[in-house]
């Protein structure tokens, strides 16, 4: 065991204790035995070398003759075909043993009068006629992928190989020899002459990562070392997939890390443990750290060619985004799986392993591009909108350039997305410019005809109206419609019409946010009905509740939050549990301050370690707010104050009336004395601040950190808490109408449900079934979750549509709030923000702006419902992408003024072009009269008893003008 090591880089020696074998070893074996050609082509350090140095030395120890060409050893740089055709043939002179069977020097010169080829060829005649005739010969071809860097061709080796394979029809002692090829390369890089015949000869053998129950040998090196060898080994194989230098590499990491430290193993979690290494070892600083080069190797693979290295990447970034992607050139294809950097499984391209996906990430994917790309900035925002900014694209001579850089490249799909965009908007406006002069030409055209037709008819003029009636609407006329809309929704708003539409639709984003894993800062513990039963009453006795916080206590949480009323003893054990209050200052009990009120524990309310428990219900009795303070004016001491003025008032009333009595002047001074003195404190001209539960034990776990919450400087009601900044809920904020905003109130940006948070029962923590890193330095809850106790609340989460779904203890409502403001307050996110009065009103004017412009520029009524639900989507899905970046922004009174505008303006516009059609006619018959007296006066009078009373009086009104 001493003599154990891992191989990181390189090939491995034929008695290496840490090789692996694989099914390719077998698979390998098996077809050259059979007198296969074989060819094992894959990415860099996947074992290859390794694997034909095993495969070698197994056939040489059954008594075959094995030679091995290496590709790299004959170079590459300043080379010549006679130097490098001359080196392979060195190679099997020397592989096979023949220095004292053949002078090579003699031999080549004797040779000179053929081809570099014929003497290769009659070179291994030799070996098979005279010197081996009755032996089998292996041939191993490797690093093959070095032949890609010559500035000769080499097609004819490759040519020759294929030779040898036909031949076996022909000749029987070719049936003797058989070829091997190793590389980084595919078939097609083989013969690159597309006039030739391609190399498909062969057998291809898939050599894949190590699968668990291969990798017993590495085993090995971990004994003594780790505690559970097999289930860290399976942890490192879940973030190196089996890549064999990534898995040898985190193996020796672990050896070495355990030499150092090995008690630390035994206590922690390996999978945290082996994350741990993964990413202090290998991902950080991963540049720096990459020793022996494996992952600067692939990122130099993927943008050494800078004509392909754009489209790689967008495939690549298409991988990453999880879509399905269809490589149509089968060379771009092998070149991405050749970087090592992905696999095919099942017909599907897929990252190969945790490792590779962690490092080589989006952002690293969006940097190198914005490196290639001279756009890149125009690109980026473009996707930021969705592709809506059009403002984006390229136009002119921006777009030439772009157009002319492109060329001889081949770019990612979205690049040739973003051109193809970006030519087709410049073509637009250019046909956009051309139709405009076209238009006014019409126009011109329609007037004179008009004009011409003034001498017709009544029923010609009705067409001729009707025909060429045009209504146009200025554009302060439609900034006036949008605004009216937008003034009559706004209307809706503020009666509550909306509201519960609001809160359903801020419902659905919460419940269709991504899920944000567990919070492992928050822990709860349960009460739920089988603790009840073995409990076997409730409230929880004493003796049993002080049981089961000593045992919480010996976990070392950080701050402890009891969400169980204990205004009462609940013998046996009341005076164990109020020394035990003492004795812990980090924890804090709850009491009720809002409607039915129940006291605190009287020893916590002593401490100030008192938190309330009330929530905040909306009208349809939903939890979307937090309660954070409140001013509480009903404790004992402010009702004593009041008393005593009282009595002080009417003890003054009676002295002036001469009606004072010695008993009432006792009763309101000496006889009081003493409980005036003790509420000297109480007499403070402001009322009781008092802090929620969910709030006290977010401030005692960042006060151990160093943050303590401030007043803003700029907003004395905004608080400063860490990199969060708390601002108050106003009556009007978000989808909320003439709210109830006592107190001070946030937006309640749940976690999650009950899965989203770690929870362990009482009857767990009695038994010390919980393992003390899920406590140790956490924030603890204890609350009731049981139906019975009924402490639970209607919550976003529950979806009315399909009936009631389950409720949320009250207890999880506190853990969500703790969460929250932990996650703001340490990572700046978490908070819940709105816009102001102001701001919302701007947003539902540009919607129902939107709205209009729509209507007056789209005629088609399915362009028309096609364009608004296009839109009203995109508007859904701009408010959920605000919504996961944290803020709620109006979406029903922004859809309303989007759907609003296209149906009332039609409706109005056609009232309106009754009427100019109206006037035109009129127009059109007057022209007549002036040129046809009788006739034209005739169909005046026909065409004012054909229309409707208001119609006639607006002709007469035009007539008289006319006169």
């Amino acid at each position: 065991m001493i003599d154990y090591k891992y191989q990181v880089g390189g090939s491995l020696t034929v008695n290496a204790p840490s090789y692996v074998r694989r099914q390719a070893d077998y698979l390998l074996y098996e077809a050259l035995k059979q007198g296969e050609f074989c060819y094992i082509l894959n990415s860099r350090q996947m074992g290859k070398s390794s694997l034909l140095a095993s495969t070698k030395h197994r056939l040489e120890q059954e008594g075959f003759k094995c030679s091995t060409i290496d590709m790299s050893i004959i170079g590459t740089s300043h080379i010549t075909p006679l130097q490098w055709y001359k080196s392979v043939v060195g190679d099997l002179w020397l592989g096979f043993n023949l220095l004292n069977k053949i002078n090579l020097k003699s031999w080549w010169r004797e040779q000179e009068d053929i081809s570099l080829l014929e003497r290769l060829r009659w070179f291994i005649e030799e070996l098979l006629q005279l010197h081996f005739p009755d032996k089998r010969l292996f041939i191993f071809v490797d690093e093959i992928d070095s032949i890609l860097s010559l500035n000769f061709s080499v097609d004819d080796f490759f040519a020759l190989i294929r030779f040898c394979y036909n031949q076996r029809a022909i000749n029987p002692e070719y049936q003797r020899i058989t070829f091997a090829i190793f590389g980084v390369a595919t078939p097609l890089d083989l013969i690159q002459d597309k006039r030739r015949t391609p190399f498909n000869i062969g057998k291809s053998i898939e050599i894949q990562g190590f699968k668990l129950q291969e990798t017993i040998p590495l085993t090995k090196g971990l004994q003594g070392k780790v505690v559970n060898p097999k289930l860290i080994l399976k942890e490192i194989l879940v973030w190196t997939g089996g890549q064999p230098f990534l898995t040898q590499k985190l193996c020796q990491i672990v050896a070495n890390e355990k030499c150092k430290d090995k008690d630390k193993l035994l206590i922690n979690n390996s999978q945290l443990f082996i994350a741990s290494l993964v990413r202090s070892h290998i991902i950080n600083n991963w540049e720096f750290q990459d020793e022996p080069e494996h992952l600067r190797t692939i990122s130099s693979r993927l943008l050494e060619n800078e004509q392909t290295a754009g489209r790689l990447l967008g495939f690549y970034q298409q991988i990453l985004m999880g879509e399905d992607v269809t490589i149509y050139d089968i060379r771009e294809k092998n070149e991405l799986i050749l970087s090592g950097l992905v696999i095919t499984s099942q017909g599907k391209i897929k990252i190969k392993n945790k490792i590779y996906q962690t490092i080589f990430n989006l952002d690293w994917v969006a940097t190198k591009l914005e490196n290639l790309r001279p756009y890149s900035q125009n690109i980026k925002k473009w996707l930021a909108s969705n592709q809506q900014d059009k403002s984006q694209l390229l136009k002119g001579i921006t777009l030439k350039e772009a157009v002319a850089w492109s060329e001889n490249k081949k770019l990612s799909n979205i690049d040739y997305h973003f051109l193809a965009n970006s030519q087709q908007l410049d073509k637009q406006e250019i046909e956009i410019n051309l139709n405009a002069e076209k238009i006014e030409l019409e126009k011109a055209q329609f007037t004179l005809t008009a004009a011409r037709e003034a001498n017709r008819i009544l029923n010609q003029a009705r067409k001729a109206a009707k025909l060429n009636a045009v209504l146009h609407f200025s554009k302060p006329c439609i900034v006036s419609f949008a605004i009216g809309i937008t003034s009559f929704i706004i209307l809706l708003r503020f009666i509550g019409l909306l509201q519960g539409m609001e809160w359903n639709m801020y419902d659905s984003f919460l419940q269709q946010r991504p899920q944000a894993g567990i919070d492992s800062r928050v822990v709860v513990i349960t009460i739920d009905e089988p603790d009840l039963q073995k409990i076997g009453q409730y409230p929880i006795p004493d003796n049993i509740l002080v049981k089961a916080l000593n045992k919480l206590k010996t976990y070392q949480p950080k701050v402890i939050g009891l969400d169980l009323y204990r205004d009462l003893p609940v013998e046996p054990g009341y005076q164990e549990l109020v020394e035990f209050f003492k004795a812990t200052p980090n924890l804090i009990g709850i009491d009720k301050v809002v409607g039915t009120k129940v006291a605190p524990p009287r020893v916590l309310a002593q401490l100030s370690q008192v938190g309330f428990s009330d929530q905040v219900l909306d009208g349809d009795g939903k939890v979307r707010r937090a309660l954070l303070t409140v001013r509480s004016p009903y404790s004992p001491a402010g009702i004593l104050r009041r008393t005593l003025a009282q009595l002080d008032t009417l003890y003054e009333t009676l002295r002036e009336r001469g009606l004072a009595t010695l008993w009432v002047r006792q009763f309101a001074t000496d006889g009081n004395r003493q409980d005036c003195d003790c509420l000297t404190a109480a007499r403070s001209p402001k009322n009781q601040l008092r802090q929620s539960l969910g709030l006290q034990l977010a401030l005692q776990y960042l006060k151990t950190v160093g943050i303590t919450p401030y007043p803003h400087p700029q907003n004395r009601h905004y608080i400063q808490l860490g990199k969060a900044l708390i601002i108050p809920l106003q009556p009007f904020d978000g989808g909320y109408v003439w709210a109830d905003t006592g107190g001070y109130q946030i937006l309640l940006s749940y976690h999650g449900t009950e899965q989203n948070f770690q929870s362990f029962s009482i009857t767990d923590l009695l038994q010390e079934r919980i393992p003390k890193e899920k406590i140790q330095n956490r924030v603890v809850l204890i609350g009731a979750t049981a139906e019975s106790i009924n402490d639970l609340f209607q919550t976003p989460y529950n979806n009315r549509l399909f009936g009631s779904s389950k409720q949320m203890a009250g207890v999880f409502i506190h853990a969500n709030i703790t969460s929250q403001i932990l996650t703001a307050a340490l990572q700046g996110r978490g908070m819940l923000q709105t816009w102001s009065e102001i701001w919302e009103s701007l947003w539902i004017l540009l919607w129902s702006g939107i709205g209009t412009l729509i209507a007056w520029r789209l005629k088609s009524p399915k362009q028309l419902m096609f364009v608004v639900t296009s839109t009203g989507l995109g508007l859904i899905v701009f408010s959920y992408l605000a919504f996961l970046q944290g803020w709620w922004i109006p979406i029903i009174p922004s859809l309303l003024g989007l759907i609003l505008a296209p149906i009332i303006l039609p409706m109005f516009a056609t009232k309106q072009l009754e009427k100019i059609q109206l006037q035109q006619t009129l127009k059109l018959l007057l022209a007549v009269a002036k040129e046809q007296p009788a006739a034209g006066k005739i169909a005046i009078e026909y065409f004012k008893q054909a229309e409707g009373k208001e119609n006639q009086q607006l002709i007469d009104k035009i007539l008289q003008q006319d006169d």
